[in-house]
């Protein structure tokens, strides 16, 4: 044989090896809930309901139009298509936007928006209370106040005919990814508009991604997903064996999410949301509008399940629940996040996701509490708290230590 047949063989087994595992890392970064959307019909908004999104889009980051430029004529068709009917066997979106692929999801919320921006825009609860599927951390990093602090929006409800805006930066880390347990940190300019629409009360939610992710870490969903009990390694890579070493990055996102009050006797606001985004690793962009439509479906499933919650029927009282969370000793703290431990320790050895080594290590050094910040320690606090309020078990998710080994891969 040609030696350098031999090399051309090697070489294309090489090639083929590669190609192998690139094709097993695509799939393995899919959210496990997209394939039952590959059935759907895609199907781009119309020209001028697009054209809406754009507009509103430039409303959002360090080069944003000033909100005494706005028009809200010119979101008119965008808000009713939010409004109208949709065929169920359609997935909608709204084009790309700078490279980034779209989905669109919408839910109907019965509450009021008052209830609503309550629970989900109040300084005193923290996001992960009202979506623990979707982040594990997310808080205003600036805001465009006097006080730098977000303002009771509800307050300012009936919306008045001139739009309000509110404009600010918010620092997100995301809970791990339902297939490849990958998290991200990042943050996101953000703008929100208080406008009517129709003599119907809107509150519009904007973002922009800032700046490329930190690499995704290796997160664990410990038991179904609905339980919202996570682990977080702090490692970089996904937490797949023998892809362990994936270097992934959220490139680029933005969202503009519509609450618009659709009944005023019985209170009902439709949420619909546009979300793009452009993921993977290595450059090469993953996300498409079905795997986005499942991200988005997971968020929107635990977000109407809580907003719907008769044991959170009363918001004020939820707020005041929360804001008392804040008065913790460090002492009541680490109590709260100890007492968990075990459980979670039980549900992980259950799950058989890592080595007694490791759930050894998890039991017996808690030094991992004393690097948490204090957004870190209140989310996870939160999310302890809402699950009592659910009538559930105390559960909680933990930031675990990080292993020594390869035990969590």
């Amino acid at each position: 044989m040609d030696p350098g047949t031999d090399v051309t063989i090697r070489l294309s087994t090489a090639r083929k090896y590669r190609f192998f595992r690139l094709a097993a890392l695509c799939l393995l970064l899919l959210p496990i809930g997209a394939y039952a959307t590959e059935s759907r019909i895609e199907q781009e908004v119309v020209l001028s309901a697009r054209d809406g999104l754009t507009y509103l889009l430039s409303f959002v980051g360090p080069a944003a139009a000033g909100s005494e430029t706005f028009q809200p004529d010119r979101i008119s068709e965008i808000l009713r298509f939010v409004t109208g009917a949709k065929d169920p066997h359609v997935l909608y979106h709204g084009g790309t936007f700078n490279g980034a692929a779209c989905a669109y999801h919408e839910i109907d919320i019965r509450r009021g928006l008052d209830h609503i921006l309550r629970l989900t825009y109040n300084p005193d609860i923290p996001a992960v209370a009202m979506m623990p599927a979707s982040v594990r951390l997310a808080y205003w990093a600036e805001i465009d106040t006097p006080d730098n602090a977000l303002p009771k929006i509800w307050e300012a409800l009936p919306a008045s005919e001139t739009p309000q805006f509110f404009k600010g930066v918010e620092h997100i880390v995301n809970s791990p990814d339902q297939h490849s347990g990958a998290y991200f940190e990042y943050d996101l300019y953000r703008t929100l508009i208080l406008m009517k629409y129709d003599g119907r009360d809107v509150f519009i939610s904007l973002s922009r991604q800032k700046n490329v992710s930190d690499v995704g870490k290796k997160g664990v969903i410990v038991g179904p997903d609905g339980n919202w009990d996570y682990l977080y390694t702090g490692q970089a890579g996904v937490s797949y064996a023998g892809l362990g070493w994936v270097k992934s990055y959220m490139y680029d996102s933005y969202s503009v999410s519509f609450y618009v009050a659709t009944e005023i006797a019985a209170p009902i606001v439709r949420l619909g949301v546009f979300k793009w985004m452009r993921a993977g690793w290595a450059g090469i962009n993953l996300a498409r509008p079905s795997h986005i439509f499942s991200g988005l479906e997971r968020f929107a499933e635990s977000f109407k399940m809580l907003l719907e919650n008769p044991h959170l029927a009363d918001a004020a009282e939820v707020s005041r629940v929360f804001a008392s969370l804040k008065r913790l000793s460090d002492k009541e703290q680490r109590k709260i996040i100890e007492g968990c431990l075990v459980e979670i320790e039980k549900k992980c050895r259950l799950e058989r996701q890592f080595s007694d080594d490791y759930l050894k290590a998890l039991s017996a050094d808690r030094y991992y509490i004393d690097g948490l910040n204090e957004a870190e320690r209140e989310s996870l606090i939160a999310l302890a708290q809402v699950k009592k309020l659910l009538g559930g078990a105390p559960s909680l998710e933990l930031m675990s230590p990080r292993p020594k080994s390869s035990d969590a891969e």
